[in-house]
């Protein structure tokens, strides 16, 4: 997967990718381990439906960031730098992926909701986690136009059902 992505960058996209992760090298294996994790279990929960814009996306999107933000804190303990760089990353990757922009803005406030969410989750195991993410799935919201995200703040939003 992840050699799926880096074949896809351009020299622009990858030498960004290169400089986050030089700023940042202790979080490149973890973020590389969280990444894998959270696509097998989208796969494992959704099947495929995960690639779509809709709840099992959103749900994909949340996880990433808490799966970045926890492992990067076993490799180092700092809380707000592992959300900042989950934070960092996630965005870095909606930056250089082709999406349209409600597509875009969707999928960057999900990972904002992982992020508000990840401190209810912060102690929980990976299953705990998952089950909570999965109800907060159910409960997402759809939405027709970027304008209205900001009535959303801390639920899970998806464009198609």
């Amino acid at each position: 997967m992840l050699w799926r992505i880096l074949k896809n960058l351009d020299y622009k996209q990858l030498f960004g990718l290169l400089g986050l992760f030089l700023r940042n090298p202790l979080y490149t294996i973890p973020t590389i381990f969280a990444t894998k994790d959270c696509m097998n279990i989208a796969q494992q929960e959704y099947g495929g439906k995960h690639h779509l814009s809709n709840p099992a996306n959103a749900f994909r999107h949340a996880l990433w960031v808490i799966l970045i933000t926890k492992k990067c804190l076993k490799w180092k303990n700092n809380e707000e730098k592992a959300i900042a760089w989950a934070k960092s990353f996630t965005d870095w990757h909606e930056d250089f992926s082709p999406n349209e922009a409600l597509e875009r803005a969707m999928d960057l406030h999900n990972n904002q909701v992982g992020i508000a969410l990840y401190e209810e989750l912060k102690d929980k195991n990976q299953e705990d986690i998952v089950s909570f993410l999965k109800q907060k799935a159910l409960e997402a919201e759809k939405i027709k136009a970027v304008d209205e995200i900001e009535n959303f703040q801390k639920v899970l939003v998806y464009i198609d059902d």
